[in-house]
């Protein structure tokens, strides 16, 4: 059954490592729930039932902040890239690079994705309870940004693995990331790590963390203070293989040329200079990080508890990108004649006349956006019991703002007009200017956003009635929550049809404007039926009601079977859905242009008049907006599996799933096309349309010159696949504890719909798209743990398989190579509360596997740059 056939050393590696396994970074499921927990009978993520027995009835993966320190991560945004279950697309880590306004990842932030299927498609949770979403998007992707919790305030993640929003609602299609804070506390602790690289570059960190526990007869308040810091990685520090260079030249007198400063680096027969503008970007930026995180519980009575939550987390730090390119023209009559360098002025003349020289080059600062993000979370509810009941209330306040402002980025306008008037020479890179005169060009332009959810809920839990196998047991929950966002970029980066200046007048920078809000509650209930004294029956039902879009109803029944004492069968069936986001529905314009094709059979030739039909295609502006009229994107998870203790040391789970995911929102010209057609949507003429209204314009000739649109619920993909997760404990009396542990996911199929007349396409296995996202069918992270008396260490690799190049194939390079990276700690416990350990990331320096990749040289979206990372990090306990 291994999905696998070469057999590599790659290969060998992970088949040895399976022989006696545990799941990823001695990550446990569910059914493996320490002995601390089964007493206590906490609510398990993927449920919330509490004071039931679920061993087994869900996959979740269980992961403790002691072992991801252990392992040498920095934040758990480093952890969830290496985990096989969130590995794939639509996870991101914060980029070096830069997002184009509201139309890439922005700046510092990070995301996770289960199974590939988006970040927002993957519900986050902090103990069991939502999280603010990040004020801006990625892409128009609305995601929790995970940097926002820090590593130290965690004391474990739960990942369900299994549709959940029957229990959840919105937003966990694909599954729930679920972060226990730290609680109950008692004494002082300090930790303070430094950490770097062993390159020549400075790649250095530094964390220090505080926990403080206190108590009284009736209350236990647990405070954590962390800050962090690390500096920028850029390319530069790497031996980054380009496999694209851009180039910059000047046209005169329509011959293009090459200017002094790049020597013989030319290109195009000498004529452009050619330039390596990817060795000027960031693989990671710098960051400074400073959070605090309270949990507070008071005894009110002997069945009633007060708990409290607060976070506040500030990030800010810089991004980094190449500078931006521009292309102006110096009047021959102009002011600016004056900058024209004597050998270009030469060529001109050789004629007899000046004419116009246009300059197409780059700007010699790199561009630069500085982010600060601070979150803030407040939560206070209480608990307690009567009688065989168990109830639950808590209200919550959770928000988020976001600030970019901006370096190195020059005003289109004003750049013209530094031009003319001469005070900007464009030639030699911009470097014959003043620093004065290239900051008066470079507008902050500031975008700022802020993210507000603000919640109520309330539960009951308890028995309903007896059966003969056991009580049926049940939760009966409601909640509220109201939701706001805005997004609020400098208007010189938006696109505004009303002004003379349509696009963004800001080189290399477009932004969209959006504001939205809403309110929505739900109620619930979910409950478990002993059908016999070894199989249950666990259902759940969720009705949401928003007032935007409208309600759905999603409902999930699962069976549990112990077939032995040691050996669970499980399998799940239910429907999710994802309420359109708040940047979907109140997103402002954004300015572009499209083609249709003309002629007979042609979908759109209805559109097509006189020129249309001479030309067979018609070129049209595009308006698009967002629409307040979307639906909720639904979906169908499946999951069949099995927990198998087959010793009391060895431990098994496989899972397979499958989702189906439709009515995806995306942007689709297409559809207001065919409404325009059908009658659907208006045709009129030029400036018709009224404002804000979906629909076409066309000209005298009956030919389409303009489209306003925006998003619909047209995508589809739907993916499957199994998880392998072993651990294995080899107790030996001189040499110590060893556990051996696997975690392998091996996607058997991922596909994507864009709209409902294309052809569904193949995604597994390859890189595709603009952003080369990378989609491997096998990912694996495994390893060996040790104990000792004092001393204790870890060895683990992650294998992710090798994967198609994508639309950017250079010099016939078909594969990206399978990439192999091991890690290894080692670590002394000196008794009083006091450990070191020391961690080596990327342990043998591998780089990633080369790709045609025009902007990295690798597949930056699997794979990284990092190279070997080292920390070292003492904690004191007391």
């Amino acid at each position: 059954m291994w999905p696998y056939t070469r057999k590599s050393r790659v290969t060998q590696a992970v088949l040895l490592a399976m022989l006696g396994a545990s799941s990823v970074q001695a990550a446990e499921p569910a059914t493996d729930a320490n002995e601390a927990d089964k007493a206590e009978r906490v609510e398990v993520t993927g449920s919330r039932l509490k004071g039931v027995d679920l061993e087994g009835a869900n996959p979740v993966i269980t992961v403790t902040s002691e072992e991801l320190t252990t392992k040498g991560y920095d934040s758990i945004a480093e952890f969830l890239k290496d985990l096989p279950q969130t590995s794939s697309a639509g996870t991101f880590s914060e980029a070096g690079g830069l997002a184009s306004g509201t139309r890439g990842q922005p700046a510092g932030s990070a995301g996770v994705s289960l199974r590939g299927l988006g970040s927002s498609a993957t519900l986050v949770l902090i103990n069991g309870r939502r999280v603010a979403v990040d004020s801006f998007t990625n892409g128009f992707d609305t995601f929790v940004d995970i940097n926002s919790i820090p590593m130290s305030a965690v004391d474990k993640v739960e990942i369900l693995t299994d549709g959940a929003s029957s229990i959840y609602g919105s937003d966990a299609i694909a599954g729930v990331i679920n972060f226990i804070l730290r609680k109950d506390f008692d004494g002082h602790e300090v930790s303070l790590m430094y950490g770097d690289d062993t390159e020549e570059g400075d790649y250095g960190k530094g964390n220090f963390t505080y926990v403080g526990g206190f108590n009284t007869d009736k209350s236990n308040t647990t405070v954590i203070v962390d800050y962090y810091t690390r500096n920028a990685l850029m390319n530069s520090d790497r031996p980054v293989e380009v496999t694209f260079f851009s180039s910059t030249r000047v046209n005169i007198d329509g011959g293009t040329y090459a200017e002094p400063w790049c020597g013989s680096n030319t290109t195009n027969g000498g004529t452009r200079c050619e330039y390596d503008y990817v060795i000027q970007r960031a693989i990671k930026p710098d960051t400074e990080n400073v959070g605090v995180t309270l949990t507070h519980n008071y005894e009110v009575s002997a069945d009633t508890e007060f708990f409290a939550e607060f976070m506040y987390q500030r990030n800010e730090g810089h991004a980094y990108e190449a500078p931006v390119s521009f292309d102006v023209w110096v009047d021959a009559n102009s002011p600016g004649r004056a900058n024209v360098p004597q050998w270009a002025v030469d060529i001109d003349l050789q004629d007899g006349f000046a004419d116009d020289i246009r300059v197409r080059s780059r700007f010699a600062n790199r561009r630069v956006q500085e982010f600060e993000d601070t979150s803030l979370r407040l939560l206070a509810g209480l608990r307690g019991s009567f009688g065989d009941w168990d109830w639950e209330g808590a209200v919550m306040h959770g928000t988020t703002e976001s600030t970019i402002t901006h370096n190195g980025f020059y005003q289109i306008s004003a750049v013209d007009d530094a031009v003319f008037d001469g005070s900007f020479n464009p030639f030699n890179l911009g470097r014959d200017n003043s620093a004065d005169d290239l900051a008066a060009l470079q507008p902050l332009a500031p975008r700022n956003g802020e993210s507000t959810v603000d919640s109520v809920d309330f539960r009951v839990n308890g028995d309903l009635f007896s059966m003969p196998a056991g009580a049926v047991q049940a939760v009966i929950g409601a909640e509220w929550r109201a939701e706001d966002m805005f997004d609020r970029p400098d208007p010189l980066t938006v696109d505004d049809p009303s002004t003379p200046q349509d696009d963004s007048d800001i080189y290399g920078l477009g932004s969209t404007f959006a504001e939205a809000d809403r309110t929505q509650y739900a109620v619930y209930a979910e409950f478990i039926l002993p059908l016999a004294e070894s199989f249950d029956f666990i259902g759940a039902v969720r009705y949401d009601d928003y007032s935007d879009f409208g309600s759905d109803v999603n409902p999930k029944a699962s069976v549990r079977w112990r077939a032995t004492d040691d050996l669970i069968f499980r399998a799940s069936w239910s429907t999710g859905f994802r309420a359109p986001s708040l940047s979907q529905l109140g997103s402002g314009t954004t300015l572009g242009t499209n083609f249709i094709d003309c002629g007979p059979n042609r979908p759109f030739d209805a559109l097509c008049g006189t020129f249309g039909a001479a030309n067979g295609e018609l070129e049209f502006d595009q308006e698009t907006l967002g629409n307040r009229d979307l639906d909720a994107e639904t979906s169908e998870a499946t999951n069949i599996g099995l927990s198998w203790n087959l010793t009391s040391d060895l431990q098994m789970t496989v899972d397979y799933w499958q989702y189906t995911h439709e009515d995806i929102v995306d942007v689709d010209y297409t559809t207001t096309l065919a409404q325009c057609i059908a009658g659907d949507a208006p045709t009129t003429g030029a400036g018709g349309l009224q404002p804000g209204q979906f629909g076409c314009e066309v000209d005298a000739a009956g030919d389409l010159i303009f489209v306003r649109t925006g998003f619909y619920n047209v995508g589809a993909q739907e993916t499957d696949g199994i998880d392998y997760q072993l651990r294995y404990k080899l107790r030996t009396e001189d040499a110590g504890d060893f556990r051996l542990y696997i975690n392998a996911v091996q996607t058997l199929s991922f596909e994507r719909q864009l709209t409902p007349s294309d052809p569904f396409e193949d995604l597994l296995g390859r890189l595709s798209g603009a952003n080369e996202t990378g989609r491997p069918d096998f990912v694996a992270d495994f390893g060996v743990d040790w104990d000792g008396v004092n001393w204790f260490a870890s060895v683990s690799g992650n294998y992710t398989s090798e994967v198609d190049d994508g639309d950017f194939q250079f010099d016939d390079h078909p594969t990206v190579d399978e990439w192999l990276v091991w890690n290894a700690s080692l670590g002394y416990d000196y008794g009083e509360g006091g450990r070191v350990v020391f961690s080596v990331r990327n342990l043998l320096d591998e780089e990633p596997p080369f790709a045609s990749s025009p902007t990295s040289g690798y597949a930056s979206s699997i794979h990284d740059f990092f190279g070997r990372n080292w920390s070292v990090r003492w904690t004191q306990r007391f």
